[in-house]
Parts: structure tokens; C-alpha cells; sequence
């Protein structure tokens, strides 16, 4: 909420689901009498009388995008400004252009129905409601030439399109503080063919918002009136001709029927006949009751309510939603099926984990492929994934990078996720080693072998570049439908989370021979003291005994959080802890 002088303006977000009637102050009007029982406002017009004007002549061509098309001619208009109308528009974000345009937003932002004003001085011929020429280009109001094509709806006169039907309109027909004769449109066009054909030529409107959302053909009328009344306050001169209708096939009221059981069990809470009924009337819903029941016909405006489930919702949200005790469902006593898929998946999961693998997670698109995305998110991810391949590499080279800060030698990890091959959808499952060529596929034969061994099927697949992939779809079809949910990955340990660093790492290992009896630990002890606080991750990574010493090596990584670090930096420590070891008389290596 915000003050504006003597005003306050309300903010409110309006979701898709009820743009159909509350993009519109009318609509929010009805909204919170709705909520609060308030009664609403009739507000009506002084409407003109009908006099003589031009012929106007109307020709629907695309009949299947346009339901409605109405329109009248207006003749002898002197535009004048009326400060109301700028301060109003101002208030709600909206600039003044000229005060024939603006009373189409008020009306617009009235009631929801988007207009638009042709200079009738500059139509040729009559207007043709068609699809558009390829080729055939059109200047917008803001300037812009779009070039048009055959799935294009446009508003035209006998030689040119005037405007981009429900979206923009054009310069060609514009008008000005010096038009003096009009055509006025207030018409319906096919929701989800604005809604594509906007996003398509990148051209988004107050008008397309409304239309795109499936405003009631039904309210055309009224925006034509209240249009219609305000040039009259205008300007009492102004002469108005017929108003031509074109509307071959009328919206039919919806009647649902709906039960009292029906609305009580679906929000899961005892409602009065007479609490419900009272909330039918103040969501303005004609009804007979039936037995057990009611026959509803809602408002035209609410194309939203299709099914008895959405007046069982009406009810519920007016009622309040915060009203409805929270209930768990009862137990089941039957056997819970077990999805095949789901839980072979797992199963590989948990072979995976428990041998020393981690999963990740790689986008679903990807430069190349079979499957095309018609709007991509970026250049790089034109295609749907063929495989996990591709994805996966990227990751298995960005683990192994890191590898020394995970305390592991080389990275291991695994994929199973959805791929787009020309020949149809399957999960795939990749699983990747970054150790040296000849360990990573020993280490691949190794868990593939041990796949194959605990599912009891082979696991035949490409191995390339440390890389494992293969079908999981396929792999499963050979096994039984499972009996039992017995999955065992053992818990994550407990660790408390820590942001990572954004400056690079430096890895450093440190071998020595100490006496027999010299603890690992003890040495461990001095060498994290003497490395000072920015050591990452340290751990040690061999022992043997030769000729009655032990030898320990130790490898330390090095990171900073506030600035990277130089090898002369860590030299430095380096020769503290060398120093520190050989004090003790052990032989650093």
C-alpha cells in the first residue's frame, strides 16, 4: 500500500489463475467483496445516443482466432484534457499519451477489456480481420517495423495491416491531438494464440496480458460502453454511430453442478448449507438447489471455474484455508507397490556410494544432439543430451582438479539421468574415474564387475576416456519386479558446513623416517602446528618400515580464503615444519 495524496494505491500481485478477471480494478473490486462481504459499487455511465455517421464496414476473415469484433465510428471528436485522467494513469504507472488514447487504458484498466482507437481519416476502406501477408510489414506505436507472416493476426484496412491484433497497435491509423474522426475496437481473440504470438515477436502489452489470459468475450460490450461514455464526457459533440457486432457464436453460461458432500470431503471439513450458500452470493453465483446439491452458474467474467473441484476451492479459500485442521491420512494396511525403476535405481546407488563414488548432477542440455530446444537458455544448450557423456566429462575434469581438497588421490563419480537419443528417451548411468588411464579403467572394470555380480545381470556398456556409460532401461528389463524395499546406504557423517574458498589451492607432501615407536600422530601433531591456519584439508598417505624405521608421508593442502596464496609463501612453511621435524633428530626425505 501506498499513500499518493489523498489516495492509496494497492500493489497486488495477480497469479495467473485469476487474470482472467482480476487484472482489472472491477475485478479486484469483486475480489474483496467477496473476502470481506462488502457490497460493490454499480458503477454505470451516461451513455450517448446513436446518430448518423459513416459506413463502416467489418470483415472477419479468421474466424477460428477471433470469437468477437466490435466496433463503431465517432465522428466530430475534439480531444481535451481532463487532469483526472492524467493523475489517475500516474497513479497506477501508466503515462498520459493523449486523452483519446488514455480513456481506452482507463477503461482498459477498468474493466479488464483491452481497447484501441483507429484515426478513421486514415482507414482505407473498411477493417478486415485477417491473417497477415508474408512479407507484409508493420510500423508499431513505439516505432518498431516487424516484419509480418501468414501466422500473424492483423487488423487492417482494404490496402494495409493497422495493427497486430490484441498485441500492438500501428502507426499507419495512430491517433493524435489532431484526429478528429475514429473508429473504436473493443474485441476477443483466441488466448493462446496472442500468448505464442507475442512471446514469437517479442512484443509484450498491457492488451496482450489481458487477452493472453482468456478474458470473457462477454465483457466486450461493456468496454465498448464505458469507451464510448468517456469520449462523450469528453467532449458532448462528438457524434456516435452504430455499434457493429460481430459475434457468430455467443459464450455459453456454464452451469456445473455441485454437491454439498462433494465440497465438504474435498476440503476435509463440516460446512453448513447456509455458510456455503452465503459464500455463492458473495462470489456473485446464481444457483438452484438440487437435492443434496446445487445447479451453479457462475459469472461470465470467472472462465477460471470448470470443474465442481474449483467451486469446492472457492468455498475453501473464502472460508479460510487457515480453518481446515490438519489431518494425516490413516494408515494403509496394503503392501506398497515398489516402482521397478525407482528402485533398481537405488540399488545401484547404494553399490556405487558404498564402493567410494559420489553422484553429480549435469544439465540436461547440451551443444549438440538429436533433440533440438526450440528457445534455448543459451547458445550452448541448443539440444537436449544424447548422453551423460559430454556433461559428465566436464565434471569428471572439474573433480579431478579438486580432488586433493576432497582428500581423495583422483575423483570418482557417478550419473544416472534422463537422455534424448533420436531414437527415443531412456536413463542412462555414467560412472567415471580421473585417475591415470590404465588405473581408471581398471578401477571401472573393477565396479562394473560389481554391478553386474550384486544385480545378478551384466552391465555392458562404452568405456572411453575414464568414462563408463550404458542403458540402465535396458539393464532392468532383465531383472524380476522387486519384493522388498531393502536398500542399505549407510548415513552421510555429520559434517558442519563451510563456504569454499574462491582463491586456488597448493598441494604439498611431506615423507620422513622416524625410530621405531615414534607414533604417526605425534609427528601429524607438529607438522599442522608449524603449517599455521590455512591448511585446507591434510592427511596421511603412506607408511612403511625399512631397516627398523618407519617412514610417514603426509600430504597438506593450502588454501586461503582472503587472497591467493605464492609458493613462496608456502616454502616458507614448508622449511618451518622441516625445521621443526628434523629437531626432533628425524630424517626429513
Amino acid at each position: 500500500m501506498e499513500k499518493k495524496g489523498d489516495d492509496t494505491i494497492l500493489d497486488i500481485k495477480v497469479l495467473p489463475d485469476r487474470a482472467c478477471y482480476a487484472l482489472s480494478h472491477r475485478g479486484v473490486a469483486y475480489e474483496v467483496s467477496a473476502i470481506t462481504g462488502l457490497k460493490k459499487k454499480a458503477v454505470e455511465y451516461p451513455m450517448p445516443s446513436v446518430k448518423n455517421t459513416r459506413e463502416l464496414l467489418v470483415r472477419v476473415e479468421a474466424t477460428d482466432l477471433c470469437p468477437r469484433y466490435m466496433a463503431r465510428v465517432v465522428e466530430n471528436v475534439t480531444p481535451k484534457e481532463m487532469p483526472w485522467v492524467a493523475e489517475h494513469l500516474s497513479a497506477v504507472g501508466q503515462r498520459s499519451i493523449n486523452p483519446i488514447v488514455d480513456g481506452a487504458n482507463l477503461v482498459m484498466l477498468d474493466r479488464g477489456q483491452p481497447l484501441h482507437a483507429f484515426d478513421a481519416d486514415k482507414v482505407e476502406g473498411g477493417i478486415v480481420v485477417r491473417m497477415a501477408k508474408k512479407g507484409e510489414k508493420i510500423t508499431t506505436l513505439d516505432g518498431r517495423e516487424v516484419v509480418l507472416d501468414e501466422s500473424v493476426l492483423v487488423i487492417a484496412d482494404e490496402k494495409d495491416p493497422l495493427a497486430i491484433a490484441g498485441i500492438k497497435g500501428g502507426k499507419k491509423a495512430e491517433v493524435t491531438t489532431s484526429t478528429r474522426n475514429l473508429i473504436l475496437e473493443s474485441a476477443s481473440f483466441d488466448a493462446s494464440y496472442i500468448r505464442k504470438t507475442a512471446e514469437r515477436l517479442g512484443i509484450k502489452t498491457d492488451a496482450s496480458k489481458r487477452f493472453e489470459n482468456g478474458f470473457s468475450s462477454a465483457l466486450a460490450g461493456k468496454g465498448m460502453e464505458d469507451f464510448s461514455a468517456y469520449l462523450f464526457e469528453m467532449d458532448k459533440e462528438s457524434v456516435f454511430g452504430e455499434t457493429i457486432d460481430w459475434y457468430p457464436e455467443k459464450l455459453q453460461v456454464r452451469k456445473l453442478q455441485v454437491r454439498k458432500e462433494e465440497i465438504n470431503t474435498k476440503l476435509g471439513i463440516e460446512i453448513a448449507e447456509k455458510e456455503i450458500e452465503d459464500i455463492f452470493s458473495r462470489l456473485k453465483f446464481s444457483f438452484e438447489k438440487e437435492e443434496g446439491g446445487w445447479l451453479i452458474t457462475p459469472p461470465v467474467f470467472r472462465a477460471d471455474l470448470l470443474i465442481p473441484e474449483d467451486i469446492a476451492e472457492e468455498v475453501g479459500r473464502l472460508i479460510g484455508y487457515d480453518k481446515i485442521p490438519s489431518v494425516l491420512p490413516p494408515k494403509s494396511g496394503d503392501l506398497l507397490e515398489i516402482p521397478k525403476q525407482f528402485c533398481y535405481e537405488w540399488k545401484v546407488r547404494e553399490i556405487l556410494i558404498n564402493a567410494g563414488f559420489s553422484e553429480v548432477m549435469t544439465s540436461s542440455f547440451a551443444s549438440h544432439g538429436d533433440i533440438v530446444i526450440e528457445k534455448p537458455l543459451a547458445e550452448d544448450k541448443s539440444f537436449a543430451r544424447a548422453d551423460l557423456r559430454g556433461g559428465f566429462a566436464v565434471a569428471l575434469q572439474a573433480n579431478s582438479l579438486h580432488a586433493p581438497l576432497f582428500g581423495a588421490d583422483h575423483a570418482r563419480i557417478f550419473e544416472i539421468g534422463r537422455v534424448f537419443a533420436e531414437d527415443g528417451e531412456h536413463t542412462a548411468l555414467a560412472i567415471g574415474s580421473g585417475g591415470s588411464k590404465k588405473n581408471a579403467l581398471a578401477e571401472l572394470t573393477v565396479v562394473t564387475k560389481l554391478l553386474s555380480e550384486r544385480l545378478g545381470v551384466p552391465f555392458a556398456g562404452e568405456v572411453k576416456d575414464g568414462i563408463f556409460e550404458c542403458s540402465l532401461d535396458s539393464i532392468f528389463e532383465k531383472l524380476p519386479e522387486p519384493k522388498s524395499w531393502d536398500i542399505t546406504i549407510s548415513s552421510a557423517q555429520t559434517e558442519k558446513y563451510q563456504p569454499f574458498s574462491p582463491y586456488p589451492f597448493i598441494v604439498r607432501d611431506i615423507a620422513l623416517f622416524v625410530p621405531a615407536g615414534t607414533e604417526s600422530d605425534e609427528v601429524y601433531k607438529i607438522i599442522l602446528k608449524e603449517a599455521g591456519d590455512c591448511v585446507a584439508r591434510s592427511w596421511q598417505f603412506d607408511t612403511f618400515e625399512k631397516d627398523g624405521k618407519f617412514s610417514y608421508a603426509f600430504r597438506l593442502v593450502f588454501q586461503s580464503y582472503e587472497k591467493t596464496l605464492t609458493d613462496e609463501e608456502i616454502n616458507k612453511k614448508m622449511k618451518r615444519i622441516q625445521d621443526a621435524l628434523q629437531a626432533f633428530g628425524w630424517q626429513v626425505r
